[in-house]
């Protein structure tokens, strides 16, 4: 498996052979995470997106994976923001209106949840 050069899997060690030198997985484990300190909590606002909150926070919009670190709860950190799972649509009774909504590819922004915001990598 390649990496491009300076990609952050680049040194991230690959799943070991078992006893029969068979590779259960091709590929690599997950990449350690550096320590980061969260300062500041976040709340979600509608239409949020990791490059717009890193650069808001740190000024530099290609350090929004130093925000998905520190929030390690979420294996893709799109999903601290939004929630793909459809809503069903409602009338103003609250009641469904169809039962189809299951193939309805939107989904919700997670307004109000709070996501993690990191002291940026060598600011003190």
């Amino acid at each position: 498996m390649a990496f491009l050069k300076g990609s952050f899997y680049e040194k991230v060690a690959r799943f070991a052979p078992d006893e029969e030198s068979r590779s259960s997985f091709k590929g690599v484990r997950a990449r350690p995470l550096g320590e980061l300190e969260p300062v500041l909590e976040h709340s979600v606002v509608l239409r949020d997106r990791p490059d717009q909150l890193a650069f808001h926070y740190h000024a530099e919009p290609r350090e929004w994976r130093q925000i998905a670190d520190a929030n390690p709860d979420f294996l893709f950190f799109e999903d601290a923001l939004y929630d793909p799972t459809p809503e069903p649509r409602r009338d103003a009774l609250g009641n469904i209106l169809s039962e189809d909504y299951a193939s309805d590819p939107t989904g919700s922004e997670n307004l109000g949840d709070i996501v993690l915001i990191p002291r940026r990598r060598g600011a003190r």
